[in-house]
């Protein structure tokens, strides 16, 4: 028994050694990432802002966006059309996706007489009413509800345009799908 309660105490002796040893090491490598970090050079604010105005002339603007808009939403036609729904949801919030891009690069343009245009709030409008119709007819498998919620979306969207001084920029429903590699026909429909 003695002999155990020997060997219990030394392998807990050893442990408290590994622990404490550890634990030491531990606060070592603390105290020196510290002081790394306080001897690490303050930021050059000059070299950031221009690292800020460079990447400011490298964004694309808003139309490369919005041909990637228009890409997606032509083809979420031709899918709700063939009433694949799955590839429809996925062109919608591709779409969407690429708005709030088009969003984030420029928030707010200038109309014609240089007044501001605040296009989140436009898009938010649109967002809360049409899009949001028509995201309810491909999750409910309208097809005559999809339609007419895709043409309202179109009028909303060309509602923004006119608002950003570019009525000239008018959306009618597609008539051949902007590419021809993606099968518009569900899922194991091989002749679509």
């Amino acid at each position: 028994m003695t002999n155990i309660t020997a060997a219990r105490g030394g392998y807990l002796l050893t442990l408290g050694v590994f622990i404490g040893f550890g634990f030491s090491s531990l606060m070592n490598s603390m105290r020196s990432s510290s002081t790394v970090l306080a001897q690490a050079p303050a930021p050059d604010l000059v070299a950031m802002q221009a690292d800020i105005a460079h990447l400011k002339e490298v964004v694309p603007s808003q139309s490369h966006s919005m041909t990637d808009v228009g890409y997606q939403f032509a083809n979420l036609w031709f899918a709700g059309k063939q009433k694949n729904w799955p590839l429809a949801d996925f062109f919608l919030n591709e779409a969407r996706q690429h708005i709030v891009w088009t969003i984030r690069i420029r928030p707010v343009r200038k109309d014609a007489e240089g007044n501001p245009v605040d296009l989140k709030g436009i898009f938010d409008v649109v967002s809360n009413g049409p899009l949001k119709a028509l995201t309810q007819a491909i999750q409910d498998k309208n097809d005559a509800e999809f339609a007419e919620s895709y043409k309202k979306t179109l009028d909303g969207c060309y509602g923004c345009h006119v608002a950003s001084g570019k009525p000239y920029l008018r959306l009618v429903i597609p008539q051949t799908p902007p590419q021809t590699i993606v099968s518009f026909g569900s899922v194991g429909d091989k002749s679509k």
